[in-house]
């Protein structure tokens, strides 16, 4: 029995130091990967100094220039009293929802106000109630 047990620790350490070896001759003699990991780091790197950047310019304060100032002062002229216009009339919420009113698709959405507008209108009915008959246009 000790030479069977003998034979197989010899066995066994035998398979796990050339399977070591074999590791670590296949670690040696493998391809280097040394360059990859070097432009990664500085690819990283890079990123880095950019995202402090862009944290740096978003904790600066807004500046409003003379341009912008004068677009979000704008009033449009059915909401100035002094054009001949009312500031809570129809037309004024009408032309407001055109010029600052935006939708997803960064277009004004007014429709509730466009039909209150044509409602109070003499003359116009809403496009609804105007539609052509069936086969006629």
């Amino acid at each position: 029995m000790p030479a069977v047990t003998t034979a197989i620790i010899i066995a066994s350490i035998a398979v796990l130091g050339v399977g070591a070896g074999g590791f670590a001759l296949g670690r040696a003699t493998g391809p280097d990967y040394s360059d990859a990991l070097e432009a990664q780091a500085s690819t990283l790197a890079a990123q880095g100094d950019a995202l402090e950047r862009v944290a740096e310019a978003a904790g600066r304060p807004v500046v409003i220039d003379a341009e912008l100032r004068a677009t979000l002062a704008e009033v449009p002229a059915q909401c100035r009293r002094d054009m001949g216009g009312d500031p809570l009339g129809v037309a004024c919420q009408w032309a407001t929802c055109l010029q600052f009113g935006q939708s997803a698709a960064q277009r004004p959405e007014c429709r509730a106000v466009e039909a209150a507008m044509i409602a109070a209108l003499p003359g116009c009915t809403p496009l609804e109630d105007a539609a052509p008959a069936r086969g006629r246009l």
